[in-house]
Parts: structure tokens; sequence; C-alpha cells
């Protein structure tokens, strides 16, 4: 009898701190949701068109450096401060738009992020969960909760 009563206490000692753990593939979640693949255009759009006007500037600059440099002699010294500014004017568009572009790009997986946090504990707390880890930190066990992850945050737009 004490046996039992000792077998007893054990079992539900250890049923008293069983956790439900939920994992989560973060990664594939974000690369299949809507807004991800919409930001992604968005900033492949938006790089295409500065990558277009730097293509523009960097033509009109080539072709004033070969009439600039057919003068030989005759070029100014205002010409060439001319020339150089625009040139400093060339590569400050190019730095400028490599901000903004990553700017972008920063503000739009944040938001993302932050869609994906509040996804998580939502889930978590409709299901439960005492824990929801990251899949690639779990070997063995968990309940795969990326799907339902998935939906929350579409359903969150």
């Amino acid at each position: 009898m004490k046996k039992l009563l000792t077998v007893v206490a054990v079992l539900m000692a250890t049923s008293a701190f069983a956790e439900k753990i939920g994992v989560l593939n973060s990664q594939a979640v974000v690369a299949n949701f809507s807004e991800t693949k919409k930001a992604q255009q968005s900033l492949e759009t938006q790089a295409k068109k500065f990558e277009n006007e730097a293509r523009q500037k960097e033509v009109n600059l080539e072709k004033e450096q070969v009439a600039l440099q057919a003068k030989g002699d005759k070029l100014t010294e205002a010409e060439k401060k001319a020339f150089e500014k625009k040139v400093k004017d060339f590569q400050t568009f190019l730095q400028g738009a490599q901000e903004k572009l990553a700017k972008e790009e920063f503000d739009k997986m944040k938001k993302i992020n932050d869609t994906l946090v509040k996804a998580v504990n939502k889930i978590a707390k409709e299901g439960k969960y005492d824990y929801i880890l990251e899949g690639g930190a779990v070997i063995y066990g968990g309940e795969d909760v990326s799907d339902k992850v998935l939906k929350a945050m579409e359903a969150s737009k």
C-alpha cells in the first residue's frame, strides 16, 4: 500500500509540473505571410526605380565627362569644380537611396515582426501553452504551432 501511495504521489507531482510547449518555425511563418511578400515587392519596385534613376544620372555624368575631356586645355577651373560637385551629388544620391531602402526595409520588417509577436502571444494564451520555442531550438517534442500563428497573423491584417 505504501508503494502504491508513493507511485501515485510521484505521478501526481510530475503531472502537476508538466508543461505544454509549442514549437514555431518563425522564418517559414514570416516568409509565407502575405504582408512579407507585399513588402518584398514594394522594396524591389523602389530599388528598381532608384537603380534606373542612378543609371540615367551616371550616363549623363559620363557624357559630360567625355565632353569636358574633349575640351582638353581649354577646360576651365570652374567647369572642373562644377563637374566634381555633380559627381559628389551623384554619390550623395546613391548613399541616400541605399539608406532610404534600408530604413524602409527595417520599418516593414519591424511591423511584420510585431505582428508575429502578437500572433504568438495570442496562440500561447488561447492554447494555454507554457512556452512557445523556436523550432530549431527543440530537438524532440512540442506541438508545431506555425500554421496557427500564420493564420492569426493573416487574420490580424
